[in-house]
């Protein structure tokens, strides 16, 4: 025959007060308020959005040659003559997250998109991780961002030599990109003599307003 075990008084009260102990120390634990995961440095990283405003367009220059050389075609025809226009809508985005040294472009996540900066005064310079340089990007003013986009179109026929190039990129094209005494280019609209001939550059900017 198993006899039961029989404790004293002062045992009982010493193990229910263990257990009220326990209890109230894990009702405080699931009471604490979860703390924020630091970053670097402590503190977190302060970003300020851009939203898209409008579009400007600042230059649309062409020229195409003839035997009595370039003649500026400018009015005649549109980008959409040189550059299709799913191109010219590359560098379109609706966001811009900048913080103190970085900026990113919104919709797109691709590698591109995300990238240092540097500002110069007014001027904004985007690191270019692909050749190790600082290009720019555009100008900062007050509560305003503008990206300076531009597309060129360069092909030469006449001799001696032969050359080309259509693209676009960050940043702005001038007359002396393609008018210059480079022998690859030409010193100026006169000398294209071949109808195949053609210079063109469209200088644009994308205005974005800082959201409040």
């Amino acid at each position: 025959m198993i006899k039961p075990v029989l404790f004293k008084n002062s045992t009982i009260v010493f193990l229910f007060f263990t257990c009220l102990f326990l209890a109230q120390s894990c009702s405080k634990d699931s009471d604490a308020p979860n703390l924020p995961e630091k970053t670097d440095g402590g503190t977190k990283k302060e970003v300020d959005t851009y939203t898209f405003l409008r579009k400007e367009i600042i230059a649309f220059k062409a020229y195409r040659g003839s035997e009595h050389g370039g003649i500026e075609i400018s009015i005649t025809e549109k980008p959409e003559s040189f550059w299709n226009p799913t191109k010219l809508s590359d560098y379109f985005y609706h966001t811009l997250t900048v913080s103190k040294d970085s900026i990113l472009e919104r919709p797109f996540e691709y590698e591109i998109n995300d990238f240092r900066y540097e500002l110069r005064k007014d001027s904004v310079y985007r690191w270019n991780r692909y050749a190790d340089f600082w290009e720019f990007y555009g100008i900062k003013r007050n509560d305003t961002l503008e990206h300076y986009v531009c597309f060129y179109s360069f092909q030469k026929h006449t001799p001696p030599s032969l050359a080309g190039e259509n693209g676009h990129n960050s940043g702005e094209v001038k007359y002396t990109r393609y008018f210059n005494n480079n022998p690859y280019l030409f010193k100026g609209p006169e000398e294209m003599k071949s109808k195949n001939d053609e210079v063109a550059w469209y200088n644009i900017k994308y205005i974005f307003v800082k959201k409040k």
